[in-house]
């Protein structure tokens, strides 16, 4: 690989990965800036074309906004080099897609939206707002979803999922 087709920060990964190892945590790809997190940060440019065949069989997550140019195309480069799962976090709306899982493919294009549990981990990935800021956008949003929702269902199930997501989110549920 050549050092000049490689976003910054890759070309420690490519080196690892050239000596048989890899990162053991996930490696998150930026296309928003520097990240302070302890995972490996990986800061790419939407605009450039990259090698990202450091990334066969790791776990990656792509970190970016909702008006990211060439997502689509960045994504399918990405994926294209099988990583192990690949998620796309959109750090502006607080939520994201899995692309692909564990060696599993969503049929759809456009892959399958995160479950709760993984977007409250990610809470405050890649923006300018306090986690917990972030938790209270997420919860908002859940428990706006959960209401537009539960005429569809009988209501023990609904106070069973009212029960399940005041657990998850303790007290940005109720503020919510």
């Amino acid at each position: 690989m050549n050092a000049r087709d490689l976003p910054y920060g890759a070309r420690e990964i490519a080196e690892l990965r050239s000596t048989g190892k890899r990162p053991a945590d996930m490696v998150l790809v930026s296309l928003v800036g520097p990240l302070r997190e302890t995972n490996p940060v990986i800061v790419a440019q939407p605009s450039r074309a990259y090698d990202w065949r450091f990334l066969i069989g790791l776990h990656v997550a792509v970190v970016v906004e909702t008006d990211t140019p060439n997502l689509p195309g960045i994504v399918k480069a990405i994926e294209g080099e099988n990583p192990a799962t690949l998620s796309v976090w959109f750090a502006d709306r607080q939520d994201g897609v899995n692309i692909a899982l564990h060696g599993y493919r969503p049929q759809t294009k456009t892959g399958r939206r995160m479950g709760i549990m993984q977007r409250v981990a990610w809470a405050g990935l890649g923006s300018d707002k306090s986690a917990g800021e972030c938790l209270m956008l997420i919860a908002s949003k859940t428990k706006r979803r959960a209401i537009e929702n539960a005429g569809r269902f009988d209501a023990a199930l609904v106070e069973m999922a009212q029960a399940g997501f005041r657990r998850i989110f303790d007290k940005a549920w109720e503020a919510a």
